[in-house]
């Protein structure tokens, strides 16, 4: 993941000019695992807002790259400005030009039967060193053939691309490989629509000027009326309510983002913070917010599926003091520390004006029985709408399911969640879009505020030394998370990480 990952409307996109995204192929095809590409436009975004399975796909990408001229305007209007344009039929011919460059190989799947031949002669002629390791055109309905499938994935790891360029239009081409991908060994994927069908030449594209001028889907409607029309005329009409609904971005609130080992920290304060979530409390419902310290930022480093995690949430914040000294010493002077057990009474507070309701998910019975009890005693106007103890132990879906529903059912804005790290960031990742409040993992303010356990002195908060205070009270637990952790933290920092 690029580290100029930006969120946008509903989705977070990879802030790249042309040649920054051809670079951040080339690393991840020398990285080697599995990483794919999406670019979205329009119609994406559109069905990222109601697909709850294409979201997890964007959110589980590598690479996230704009397509489509009317993102960019709208980036501009949110005032968060996307640098370019950069479509999957303009990115394949660069990521081609790079391979030959590089004399890595890649497999075309998609297409009618032939094209994908035709796309693969024109693009070894134009690329005098490219390497096509196959190509392959399924069946239109190939999905529902198991043998197929079994054929096209045999097919796909005999030869061993380094790129497999997908054409075989959204979503298939996206559900297609994320059901698959861990079956597929190829480095890097890209989802490329139609850009087959113009590499073969047996549908022109539209001239550049109208594309430069946003009107690319007018001219393929002129195309193809009978299959595009519902797309471009009714169902793509829903961008304009969304880019009403995701019109207040956090940018208003936090000063940009500093990249700590893959991890994007917001630059903010306190004050920002509890302004950002409150002012967009309708547009985060279902959405979460990661409290992030050096634990967590390590654990992300060494875990990709966690760094994905941390990455999509609404925002990160630094919990830790490390990670906003870090930021500062990046040359983010407004980066303040916004820890959870200091977050938590600062929005309580506020909701006892506002009128907010909370619920409290995590800990023991005892715990939340404390905590309840001393919230009630400091804010006596503050609506508690519920709580609840998880079973120490995975939950079956039916439990899973009557959790969402009691939690949906006592109707909270905030939903705060003591299952500590990683099991809390998790658990929000996977409830995301589910539960109708805003999420915050805060791990241990549940047992600070509740009294069963006592936080550091202030003056040993403001030198570094929280970490410490907490060992001495739990060495058992944490020795092996501090000194593993910390000095893994600070050994990655030094050395340029």
């Amino acid at each position: 993941m690029s580290d100029k990952r930006i969120k946008f409307l509903n989705t977070h996109v990879d802030n790249l000019t042309m040649e920054e995204a051809v670079e951040e192929a080339r690393k991840l095809v020398r990285k080697g695992g599995r990483s794919y590409v999406v670019t979205p436009n329009v119609d994406h975004i559109v069905k990222i807002e109601h697909d709850h399975l294409f979201r997890e796909i964007y959110e589980g990408a590598d690479l996230i790259l704009t397509d489509g001229k009317p993102l960019i305007w709208m980036s501009r209007l949110l005032r968060t400005p996307i640098k370019e344009k950069i479509s999957g039929s303009d990115y394949f011919p660069e990521v081609c030009k790079m391979a030959a460059e590089e004399g890595m190989s890649i497999f075309l799947l998609g297409a009618a039967e032939g094209v994908a031949k035709k796309a693969a002669v024109n693009l070894m002629k134009k690329y005098k060193h490219l390497k096509i390791a196959g190509v392959y055109s399924p069946s239109y309905t190939f999905e529902s053939d198991a043998n197929e499938i079994s054929y096209i994935i045999h097919k796909i790891n005999k030869v061993k691309p380094d790129i497999l360029c997908i054409g075989l239009g959204t979503p298939k081409q996206e559900k297609f490989y994320y059901k698959y991908k861990d079956l597929l060994e190829v480095p890097l994927t890209l989802h490329i629509g139609a850009t087959i069908d113009f590499e073969a030449g047996v549908v022109k594209r539209a001239p550049r000027w109208i594309s430069y001028a946003g009107l690319e889907w007018f001219y393929r409607l002129l195309k193809e009326p009978r299959r595009l029309y519902r797309r471009y005329l009714l169902d793509d009409l829903e961008i304009f309510p969304l880019f009403w609904k995701y019109r207040k971005r956090p940018l208003s609130y936090v000063f940009g983002s500093c990249n700590i080992l893959g991890v994007n920290i917001a630059v903010t304060n306190m004050k920002s913070v509890c302004q950002y979530l409150t002012d967009n409390l309708e547009r985060l419902r279902g959405e979460y917010v990661c409290v992030s310290n050096v634990h967590t930022t390590v654990m992300a480093y060494n875990d990709e599926s966690y760094r994905k995690v941390q990455n999509n949430a609404a925002i990160a914040v630094p919990d830790g003091k490390p990670l906003s000294l870090i930021c500062k010493l990046r040359g983010h002077k407004a980066a303040r520390r916004v820890a959870g057990p200091d977050l938590m009474p600062e929005i309580l507070r506020l909701s006892e004006a506002e009128g907010y309701t909370h619920y409290f998910y995590g800990s023991t019975e005892k715990t939340l029985k404390y905590l309840e009890k001393n919230i009630r005693e400091k804010y006596p106007r503050l609506k508690i709408a519920g709580i609840y103890s998880p079973p120490f132990r995975r939950l079956t879906k039916e439990e899973d399911q009557k959790v969402i529903e009691r939690i949906n059912a006592a109707k909270p804005d905030f939903i705060w969640v003591g299952l500590g790290a990683p099991k809390q960031e998790r658990w929000m990742h996977e409830h995301r879009g589910k539960v109708n409040g805003i999420m915050i993992g805060v791990g241990a303010a549940f047992d600070f505020h509740a009294g069963t356990s006592k936080r550091a002195p202030k003056w040993m908060q403001e030198i570094y030394l929280e970490w410490l205070y907490r060992l001495i009270q739990d060495p058992k637990r944490l020795l092996k998370r501090y000194m593993f952790s910390n000095m893994e933290f600070i050994w990655l920092i030094l050395t340029g990480h």
